[in-house]
């Protein structure tokens, strides 16, 4: 009995030991995006900038992991971008990620698509595509980019 009770001791030790290891990873924070901008006219938007900020940064675009601007016929496209983390593992679900996508309206970069994934786990390495609309509508929202399917 005495050899169970430091067994089970001993595997309760290395359990907690191995619950606070630093393991290194490499997540997805945002995935390729491709799409088009266009005015609420339903007109292609050119040289509009559009950025990327990854849940875990400024999540209102000041510092940008990737930028890009619309062509002429408003199309535009961000790759994934990645992030290497040391990661604690102290429980499971202590880490969400997410990332924002802004864009330049009026001189000033402004939420126009946010996604967040399950806890624990990188966003999805599958593209997605949007179409955003800017509006100079009062009372409205100055972007909304909608996900397509």
């Amino acid at each position: 009995m005495r050899q169970l009770t430091g067994v089970i001791a001993g595997l309760a030790v290395a359990n907690a030991v191995w619950a606070c290891l630093p393991f290194s990873r490499t997540i997805i924070t945002s995935p390729p995006i491709a799409g088009v901008y266009r005015a609420e006219t339903s007109e292609p938007l050119s040289g509009v900038q559009l950025a990327i900020a990854t849940a875990d940064g400024d999540s209102l675009c000041g510092s940008p992991a990737v930028q890009t601007t619309t062509d002429s016929a408003g199309a535009f496209y961000l790759p994934a971008t990645v992030k290497h983390v040391a990661v604690t593992v102290l429980a499971p679900g202590d880490q969400v990620y997410g990332f924002t996508m802004c864009a330049r309206v009026a001189g000033t970069l402004r939420l126009a698509f946010e996604a967040h994934t399950g806890v624990n786990g990188s966003i999805s390495p599958v593209p997605i595509s949007l179409a955003c609309i800017e509006s100079r509508t009062a009372n409205t929202k100055p972007v909304v980019c909608t996900k397509q399917r």
